[in-house]
């Protein structure tokens, strides 16, 4: 038999159907706080329950959808709709074909993916063939659930972290090493995007009004343990901080002494990345802040969880306010990515939707980006995004 291992230089070279990690269980094992036992965590979504044959298929689909947007990107609009949503044109006969499978089977796998919201199918009229719309996946479906050594479930939290099971104390001693807080191990899934219709957010099994607690319970705080430094700050509340939130002011106020500079991060993060990323601005000349100030409270959200769980496992952040700027640039560079692609009216509507609605859109990139782009995708996005400014 031929050996075909894989080597480092293979991926270069070979075409793969792109499928996201969220259609399988992600596992990881982790010391619990005391460092007494190891806790294996889990990631699930409704989607790991698509059978083998959907899950490929959208990887196929997907890629036929990449195709589209390069060919647009080359001037053609033949699957590009007066929105800007890449459709596919197949008939069953023609999916049969290309997935190699039945005409059972091919009808199951469009049933499967348009149950889960990952498909929509539009109708153009006798004679013509439907239009299929391959959706992006929901992030803020994603389930966490941690087990102990004898794989007994201890813990559920949801993606905005609502606990939606917790095993009784006394009924175990792993249960304990979680603590009763719900924060010591609630990690912020990996997220971006999502160009689809709203009904893919209607997937979010915590769509209740706890979601809607996690963005107004001014008291999520009150009895876990002091951050180190941390107290509160009445005269940083009573400040001029321009596009900033009441609930971004009060999450703020906690680092006590440190708000004010923290504060003034976000401003430095927003100029360098305005600076940095001029050409793409043009007249503008500024990214506006106002679409982006729901979207700020989860990141001082995230940051007030790292420390906390910093302090908690005896990691504690060392450089503060480098740590936020680092975070600050991501994010502005993120909102800079997602307004030049979809337009300053679209991404204002969609702004405006996402803090009627919280419950259905609690976050701006998680809708546009799912799965988190690294450092380096996102330069990338921004270099190509300034490419396609020179052509």
């Amino acid at each position: 038999m031929t050996v075909r291992d894989i080597t480092i230089h293979q991926l270069e070279t070979q075409k793969f159907h792109p499928v996201p990690q969220l259609f399988s269980r992600t596992i990881q094992k982790k010391w619990d706080k005391d460092h007494e036992s190891y806790l294996e965590v889990h990631y699930v979504s409704p989607y790991c329950a698509l059978s083998s044959d959907a899950k490929l298929s959208y990887g196929i689909f997907l890629n036929r959808c990449q195709l589209s947007i390069y060919s647009y990107q080359q001037g053609k609009r033949d699957y590009v709709d007066e929105n800007g949503a890449v459709f596919m044109i197949f008939t069953v006969d023609e999916l049969m074909k290309v997935l190699d499978k039945s005409k059972n089977t091919v009808l199951k796998i469009k049933k499967e993916l348009t149950q889960l919201g990952l498909l929509r199918e539009v109708r153009q009229g006798k004679n013509k063939p439907n239009r299929l719309y391959l959706q992006n996946v929901d992030a803020t479906t994603q389930i966490t659930e941690y087990y102990d050594e004898d794989n007994v479930l201890l813990k559920k939290v949801d993606y905005f972290g609502t606990i939606l099971y917790e095993k009784e104390e006394e009924e175990t001693k792993g249960a304990k090493s979680l603590g009763t807080s719900g924060s010591s191990f609630f990690e912020l899934p990996e997220g971006g995007s999502k160009n689809g219709p709203r009904e893919v957010q209607n997937l979010n099994p915590s769509n209740t009004d706890k979601s809607k607690t996690y963005y107004n319970d001014t008291n999520r705080y009150k009895d876990d343990p002091p951050l180190s430094q941390l107290s509160d700050s009445e005269a940083f509340k009573m400040g001029q901080h321009g596009f900033l939130s009441d609930l971004t002011i009060q999450r703020l106020s906690l680092f006590g002494k440190e708000a004010k500079g923290l504060e003034n991060k976000i401003y430095q993060a927003k100029r360098q990345v305005e600076k940095e990323c001029h050409y793409l601005l043009g007249k503008q000349e500024i990214i506006y802040g106002e679409i982006w100030s729901q979207e700020l409270e989860r990141e001082v959200e995230k940051l007030i969880f790292k420390v906390k769980t910093g302090e908690q496992e005896g990691k504690p952040i060392q450089n503060l306010p480098g740590y936020f700027y680092k975070m600050m640039l991501h994010f502005w560079k993120m909102a800079l990515l997602i307004e030049k692609e979809q337009g300053f009216i679209a991404l204002s509507n969609q702004s405006d939707y996402a803090k009627q609605f919280p419950e259905e859109c609690p976050s701006l990139i998680g809708y546009y980006y799912p799965d988190k782009l690294s450092e380096a995708q996102l330069n990338q996005y921004l270099t190509m995004l300034r490419m396609e400014t020179l052509i």
